[in-house]
């Protein structure tokens, strides 16, 4: 039959963030099962992606704002990681709504909320004509996320160092841009990819469980290899005579307290950040979808 001799008075792109359907891990057992929708369906898709990926990125802003300052300013030498991040909450419970206008937390807000709604939007448009999103999100979010860390480290690196600021070393963007490739590749593209084998032998989670523990755990793991890549693009900044056994050393001194803080940021960022991100557009999704399909009578009778 051909397709265009089929009705379709309603198409929910919904199911395609539906964390019980298959083709929402990445892993597509059939690729023509996935749903085409009209072009209204599209728009209540990417109208989603936007407003779910700005609430996100509103959420998680300010615990990665705290954090992020905190160890910029004890990679510099500022101040030490516990002093900032006990500095940042006595701030934000203050005075919430001040926190919210600072540039420091506008800039982490651009940045998670820019990669989320991209992110959201790439897989949509994707998933719409019947194809694997894993490639598109990985190169097109990568550069989102990539480009708006790199301004935003740039900002936080000058805020909070001990040196009068100056351009950043070219070094520092390229170690800025490996770093972030390696958290966003574990935070969007490998959780899809892991999930299933979390579900066979032996551990046979269930798809929800292994869903989450993914999301949550491989971005957190990855903090582990990038802290040394992290601290040198800093300290290239703040102290560019250093010597390389200088920087190796305060790389050892500073590992684990930087590497606390960026398993930190990343449980907010891209581990409960990402679960919240994917609830908010399968729940939103269905929602406006239902909300489309009680007006289509209304829209049809004014047409006829």
């Amino acid at each position: 039959m051909k397709p265009n001799s089929v009705q379709q008075p309603h198409v929910d792109l919904a199911h395609a963030f539906d964390l019980h359907a298959p083709e929402a891990t990445g892993v597509f057992e059939d690729v023509g099962a996935l749903p085409k929708g009209r072009h209204a369906t599209l728009m209540v898709g990417l109208t989603t992606d936007l407003v779910v990926g700005a609430a996100t990125g509103l959420l998680v802003a300010p615990f990665v704002t705290i954090i992020d300052k905190s160890l910029t300013s004890n990679v510099s030498g500022r101040g030490s990681l516990a002093a900032s991040l006990g500095d940042g909450v006595k701030t934000f419970a203050k005075n919430p709504v001040s926190f919210m206008t600072k540039p420091s937390f506008l800039a982490v807000f651009a940045v998670f909320a820019g990669t989320y709604i991209t992110n959201n939007a790439v897989e949509t448009v994707v998933l719409h004509q019947h194809l694997n999103p894993a490639t598109p999100k990985f190169l097109i979010g990568s550069s989102a996320n990539v480009g708006l860390n790199m301004w935003k480290d740039m900002l936080f690196t000058k805020w909070f160092a001990t040196v009068p600021p100056k351009p950043l070393p070219r070094a520092s963007y390229g170690l800025f841009a490996l770093r972030d490739t390696m958290t966003v590749s574990t935070s969007f593209v490998l959780p899809p990819i892991v999930s299933p084998y979390l579900q066979e032998e032996p551990l046979r989670l269930s798809k929800k469980t292994a869903d989450f523990v993914s999301q949550l755990t491989l971005p957190c793991a990855v903090q582990l290899v990038s802290v040394p890549v992290h601290v040198l693009s800093l300290d290239l900044y703040n102290n560019p005579q250093s010597s390389m056994a200088q920087r190796a050393q305060l790389i050892r001194g500073s590992y684990w307290s930087c590497a606390f803080g960026r398993v930190l940021r990343t449980i907010p960022g891209f581990g409960m950040g990402g679960v919240v991100n994917r609830w908010g557009r399968h729940e939103l999704n269905i929602y406006l979808n239902e909300q489309l399909n009680a007006f289509s009578p209304i829209f049809r009778k004014q047409k006829i």
